[in-house]
């Protein structure tokens, strides 16, 4: 085969085994294939010096690399549940208490969901010492110490804390979220890995095509969910390669293929 050089990543593909797709993934850091076998030196005679060499059991090594976050990811490298459905947050929120409006809380209308009664706290915040006092709630006329809240969330007191700011503390809800679920206990499901990628003819310049496939893999590594500023996470999975079943694609039970398109 000519010589040919490794430019660009492409993109990876995560089936389950029965061949239904689960993850496809275009943005993608690195992908690491590390082909590797330990022999064992056993001595023999008089001499010290190695009488032959045992194979040890394979351990190849291979490693994506991807900038962003998905719960898929969350599954594959960490185990994790995958649930779709009605989720709360958590949300604070500061503002100025309005002579006419009051204060309306902004994320339920942002995020397209729905403030969630009962679930409110205020405080008044002195904007010199950052101290806040403690507002209780009530149906309606709060006075200087009390507020109201409406069902959209909009929070009137009394008219002595006009132009006051305060602190919301409350819940909202978005009916179609999505979140991973983590345990402590554990355990990744098997799964077909597939990168597709292109490599160049180093003597035409022509694109090769080529495909690296892990027959059963098992995922782990490091699962970020870090937020930081000006700088993307990375989430790094470890691919364990475990002994394939016969199947009618893979005849001959190969636990790995590298396919070269030259």
């Amino acid at each position: 085969m000519q010589p040919i050089v490794f430019d660009g990543v492409g993109t990876i593909a995560v089936t389950e085994l029965d061949g239904t797709l689960k993850y496809l993934e275009d943005k993608v850091n690195k992908v690491t294939m590390q082909m590797q076998l330990d022999w064992e030196k056993v001595m023999g005679g008089s001499s010290g010096y190695a009488f032959h060499y045992t194979a040890q059991d394979v351990q190849d090594k291979v490693s994506i690399e991807i900038p962003r976050f998905s719960t898929i990811l969350a599954e594959i490298s960490q185990g994790a549940n995958t649930v779709e459905g009605s989720v709360d947050f958590d949300e604070t929120e500061e503002g100025v208490l309005d002579a006419t409006n009051g204060y309306t809380v902004k994320a339920p209308t942002k995020f397209s969901g729905t403030f969630k009664a009962a679930s409110d706290k205020v405080y008044l915040k002195d904007t010199v010492t950052g101290k806040l006092t403690a507002l209780t709630r009530v149906a309606s006329a709060p006075t200087a110490l009390q507020y109201s809240i409406a069902a959209d969330g909009k929070v009137t007191s009394d008219a002595s804390n006009n132009g006051k700011n305060i602190i919301v503390v409350y819940k909202w809800t978005k009916t179609n979220g999505t979140k991973s679920t983590f345990t402590g206990i554990r355990r990744p499901k098997p799964f077909k890995f597939t990168h597709r990628f292109t490599l160049v003819n180093d003597k035409t310049g022509q694109d090769v095509p080529c495909q690296l496939t892990i027959w059963k893999a098992l995922g782990g590594g490091t699962m970020d969910v870090s937020q930081e500023r000006k700088k993307a996470q990375v989430s790094t999975v470890n691919l364990e390669i475990m002994e394939p079943d016969i199947t009618a694609d893979n005849p001959n039970a190969y636990a790995v293929e590298l396919i070269f398109g030259i």
